[in-house]
């Protein structure tokens, strides 16, 4: 009986230690993730903020480590050039390129820098040479076009009804336990193509040794159901534009994960123009057949819909005892976190305070994205300096698009009355 008691004591302290296991790793993995989409979108002190809260999960996690060096060499290297020490910025990014085993997108953004401050700091004039030897050719892939194609990708998932993420080759998703890119990278699978195996490495600009230059990763397979997922690469094939689907749901004798050219016309066409350099994105066409200038008008428009009020009865607002004032930021902070909103917003302050406060950028095309930005500030967590930093990256996460171009210009013009100031 003692030892049938044992033995149920220990399974417990087994599944129990497994359940707190798997929940600190999807923590962790969910962390390493914000932390590689901060670092893309340049967001260094949030990516500070994630890998501390991944290594919270996993405090000897050697990557995660060499994330947070890498991390603090580099925004020490920012500093130093802010202040034109050259020679220390260029020590800081040497540090960056030697750790090992850390942020893949990191070590590009060091060795641009390092060759930017290679040509700055040469003595030979540059001014003598001919004008053909001065021009900067542009590469096949650069971070703009990788800007286009997270935007394109964006317009893909509301079209499609998919929430497709990027991935990147230190960042890969989980398709039916396969890592992708990873595991193709590491030679644990190998890509085919028409059955065939093909030569892939990854690559920032669209240039590389091998045939296959892979430049982005896009899939749903966090959130899709099982047999529904998608994987796409999009690849620089001998200097072409390519989008290669898989949905493999198992593995395969020869450790292939199958992948085919995209049927999607629409996605590859996108694709090639952005890598053209001739990609023009939906709300760019539709600011060219309208014009949605900031007014007060717009304002009225955007507060009816943000706040779901019935166009009906804006003038219950007009005849009650409130007002609001209008201004714009260039770079609003949320609280005292350091963390600023990424856009121009105009700000809708209602007095009293119970009013609303509501901000918002036009994007000029009969739409505005909406960000949550609280009207108080009574949770103290807001004054601790990281975790006032990371809920102000949720309100800018949290941001949404709404439509105002279906908001009749007569209804808003009602509330206009109680707008003070102008935009």
């Amino acid at each position: 009986m003692k030892m049938k008691k044992k033995m149920g004591v220990a399974l417990f302290l087994l599944v129990t230690l497994f359940t707190f296991s798997a929940c600190g790793g999807e923590a962790y993995d969910q962390s390493m993730k914000k932390v590689n989409d901060a670092i893309k979108e340049r967001k260094f002190i949030q990516a500070d903020i994630y890998v501390e809260k991944a290594l919270e999960k996993k405090p000897k996690d050697l990557t995660a480590q060499n994330y947070q060096k890498q991390l603090s060499f580099y925004r020490k290297s920012l500093d130093e050039l802010e202040k034109k020490n050259q020679d220390l910025a260029l020590s800081n990014l040497k540090q960056v390129v030697e750790i090992k085993g850390g942020s893949a997108k990191l070590v590009s953004y060091a060795k641009k820098d390092m060759e930017k401050l290679g040509t700055s700091t040469t003595k030979t004039s540059e001014t003598s040479k001919p004008k053909e030897e001065n021009k900067k050719t542009e590469t096949v892939w650069n971070a703009d076009k990788e800007k286009k194609l997270k935007q394109y990708m964006s317009d893909f998932s509301r079209t499609m009804k998919q929430q497709y993420e990027e991935y990147t080759s230190s960042n890969s998703v989980d398709m039916y336990g396969a890592k992708l890119p990873e595991d193709v990278f590491s030679g644990k699978h190998k890509m085919a193509v028409n059955e065939q195996p093909v030569e892939i490495e990854w690559s920032d600009t669209g240039e590389g040794k091998l045939p296959y230059q892979l430049v982005a990763v896009y899939s749903d397979a966090a959130t899709q159901s099982y047999g529904a997922k998608h994987v796409y690469f999009f690849v620089i094939k001998n200097g072409q534009p390519k989008v290669f689907i898989t949905q493999q749901n198992q593995g395969m004798p020869n450790n292939y994960i199958h992948f085919s050219e995209t049927e999607n016309q629409d996605l590859q066409q996108n694709f090639a123009q952005i890598v053209g350099g001739n990609f023009v994105a939906k709300e760019d066409k539709a600011s060219a057949t309208k014009d949605y200038p900031n007014s007060k008008l717009l304002a009225a428009k955007a507060m009816i819909k943000a706040f779901n009020q019935n166009p009906a009865d804006t003038d219950n607002i007009g005849q009650a005892n409130v007002s609001y004032d209008l201004s714009t930021d260039a770079s609003y902070e949320i609280w005292t976190t350091g963390v600023h909103l990424p856009e121009e917003v105009t700000i809708v302050a209602g007095s009293p305070t119970a009013a609303g406060l509501l901000m918002y950028h036009n994007n000029n095309d009969g739409t505005v994205t909406v960000y949550p930005v609280p009207s108080h500030y009574q949770d103290h967590d807001w004054d601790d300096p990281v975790k006032g930093k990371a809920m102000a990256y949720d309100v800018i996460n949290q941001a949404r698009q709404i439509d105002i171009s279906d908001v009749p210009d007569d209804a808003a013009q009602k509330l206009v009355a109680v707008f003070n100031g102008d935009v």
